[in-house]
């Protein structure tokens, strides 16, 4: 079922939810201490209007929980619980738009960029990200793209 809060941020009991609103927040319980539980967290996704999908941003909302992955500590602030982890995120595009790669619209990039800051967060200290891009604007260079990324996945994994 859910375990965590007595009390929820409006002020009301988990007893006071209606029974499909209890099933909605306990299912949100359950996310994030499967997240909080993992060793390592492995994001896989494409841009979507240069972020990525909204399913993604959904997921990360539903493991934000106070209590659960950061914690509010008087005088200090918000402090990240999960500071034993490391993150990697793939990313798949067919324009050039990876932090780094001088492209006149990588400043439009807000998927990685928006998934560091979340791992920034919570305490995650560690994203590496593996860029695949540039499929649609160079067709010609498909394939070389493609065991690139291979080449870096293989590299990252040695050491994850």
């Amino acid at each position: 079922m859910f375990s965590g809060w007595a009390q929820l941020a409006g002020g009301a009991s988990f007893e006071q939810l209606t029974g499909a609103q209890r099933a909605k927040v306990g299912r949100i319980g359950q996310l994030a201490d499967q997240f909080a539980a993992a060793d390592k967290y492995v994001f896989v996704s494409p841009i979507w209007n240069y972020s990525y999908p909204p399913v993604l941003k959904a997921y990360i909302d539903s493991i934000c929980i106070a209590g659960k992955t950061f914690k509010y500590v008087a005088g200090i602030g918000r402090v990240g619980l999960l500071s034993d982890k490391k993150a990697l995120h793939i990313q798949a595009s067919g324009s050039v738009l990876s932090p780094g790669s001088g492209a006149a619209d990588m400043e439009m990039e807000m998927g990685h960029r928006h998934l560091r800051g979340i791992m920034d967060f919570l305490g995650v200290p560690s994203l590496e990200g593996i860029f695949v891009e540039g499929m649609a604007e160079t067709p010609d260079r498909a394939q070389a793209i493609k065991e690139k990324a291979i080449r870096q996945a293989r590299e990252v994994s040695g050491r994850f």
